[in-house]
Formats: structure tokens, C-alpha cells, sequence
């Protein structure tokens, strides 16, 4: 079995910043400064989590996703995930699809944590 064989066990939603249409990016020129401040965060060597909180409809989808499309661009996107409560059936409602989704991302993002997850999804236990 080779290795598309075994990253196709892994159900894979359509929750990647590119695929979500019922979203869009920021406007250009917008958001500009908080753009600015996660991607400089991101650069660090230190944990590189963020966390975009605030109230509804307030930009935090569209700035997320102009993240992930700058770090795609520029080839440092390993994986991406929108929720849609509007896509029921999709993947995109609730947290069930959300690991295998990620894992088959970042098994094309590198290719050692591809080894290694093949490795672990050919163990008779795994799924």
C-alpha cells in the first residue's frame, strides 16, 4: 500500500482557508496593523500560538484568513481549519473531522511527519 493509500483513511473536510466560501479575506489595506502583529508573532522561536478573540462580526475570520493566505504565499502554511456551522454534513459544523483533517495537511506540509504518520496509520491498532 503506498503512502496516498494510507492518507486516504484519514477523512479530510474541506476546512482549508482556500476552500471556505461562505468567507472571505480582509479588504486590502485593512486590518493592516493586527495583520502585521500576528505575522511578526508567528516569526518568533518561542511557542507560536495565537488566539484572535472578539465579539461577533467583528473581523476575526477575515483576518485569519488573510494570514493563512500570506503564509501560504509564501510557503509556510502547514494547515488550516474553518469551522462553518452553515455547512452541516460538510466536516465544517463540529470538532469530529477537525484531527484527521489537520494530520493530512500537515502530512503534505513535511514530509517526516508524513513518515511518521504512515507509520503509525499502517499499525493494525491505529484506526
Amino acid at each position: 500500500m503506498n503512502i496516498s493509500d494510507e492518507l486516504s483513511k484519514l477523512y479530510k473536510a474541506s476546512a482549508e482557508y482556500s476552500a471556505v466560501e461562505s468567507k472571505s479575506e480582509c479588504l486590502e489595506d485593512t486590518r493592516v496593523e493586527i495583520q502585521k502583529s500576528i505575522l511578526d508573532h508567528l516569526e518568533k522561536r518561542e511557542p507560536r500560538f495565537v488566539w484572535l478573540r472578539g465579539s461577533p462580526g467583528t473581523g476575526k475570520t477575515a483576518i485569519s484568513m488573510r494570514v493563512a493566505s500570506t503564509l501560504d504565499k509564501q510557503g509556510r502554511l502547514a494547515a488550516s481549519f474553518f469551522w462553518d456551522k452553515n455547512r452541516k454534513g460538510a466536516g465544517l459544523a463540529s470538532v469530529e473531522h477537525f484531527p484527521s483533517t489537520l494530520a493530512r495537511q500537515l502530512a503534505l506540509f513535511n514530509a517526516e511527519y508524513e513518515g511518521l504518520l504512515v507509520s503509525r496509520l499502517r499499525q493494525p491498532s491505529s484506526l
